[in-house]
């Protein structure tokens, strides 16, 4: 599913666990892989046991059902964007703006290399995920985190004092939008120019968090905004 560019680093892949060791994580990745390949959850435990060489039987003896296959393959997919953001936050400066942004490649890294997994996770969520108390604890946490740096960027003076929902909504509208962008290949329409611009996310990130930054904040943004993932950094 990933491309070469955006495979994770092999900390990432042996963190998250999700290959195919065993039967039942084999079932979660197909169920992701059938997600991103359709862009929907319109498909049936057979077509996942096909993938995986297995039947629906056996798939119904490690998940009760169609929806509880989808909270499983939720939470899976949280653990892996939890292990991109915290190699992110690892090479990360400790200033609270540059950890912010380093969460931010990570959100859109993740989305490049697993589709499937945020897919479901951020447009796909159904009632039985929502109410999962694992699934709940998990998105809890990652708000936290960047409510958490957003506080330290206004309390730091690189932020201008504003509400920090509304920053909130801003980073989210960002990271998602610009994940978006990719996973639907629209860059070769809407700016050509730039599909082979290894240092777009980097650019577009510093030309949207613009407007919640101070003076002291905008001295900073470039390097930044710069990712975690590449050597440059």
């Amino acid at each position: 599913m990933a491309d070469a560019l955006h495979s994770p680093p092999r900390s990432i892949r042996k963190k998250a666990g999700y290959h195919h060791g065993d039967l039942r994580n084999a079932i979660i990745e197909a169920v992701a892989r059938l997600i991103a390949e359709r862009r929907s959850l319109d498909f049936q435990l057979k077509e996942v046991g096909k993938l995986v060489g297995t039947s629906s039987p056996a798939i119904y003896r490690h998940f009760e059902s169609k929806q509880g296959l989808l909270v499983e393959t939720a939470i899976a997919g949280y653990d892996i964007q939890e292990s991109y953001r915290s190699a992110a936050l690892e090479r990360a400066s400790s200033s609270p703006i540059a950890r912010l942004m380093a969460i931010g490649h990570a959100y859109i890294h993740f989305a490049r290399a697993y589709p499937g997994y945020f897919l479901l996770m951020k447009s796909m969520e159904t009632e039985e995920i929502l109410s999962s108390p694992r699934y709940q604890e998990q998105r809890t946490e990652t708000l936290r985190v960047m409510r958490s740096l957003i506080c330290d960027c206004i309390a730091a003076g690189l932020f201008v004092d504003m509400d920090t929902d509304l920053a909130m909504a801003a980073l989210q509208a960002t990271a998602f939008g610009i994940a978006q962008l990719y996973m639907a290949d629209q860059l070769r329409y809407v700016a050509p120019s730039l599909v082979d611009d290894e240092n777009l996310v980097a650019h577009l990130l510093q030309v949207n968090v613009g407007n919640l930054l101070s003076a002291k904040g905008r001295r900073q943004i470039a390097r930044a905004c710069l990712d975690p993932f590449t050597e440059q950094n």
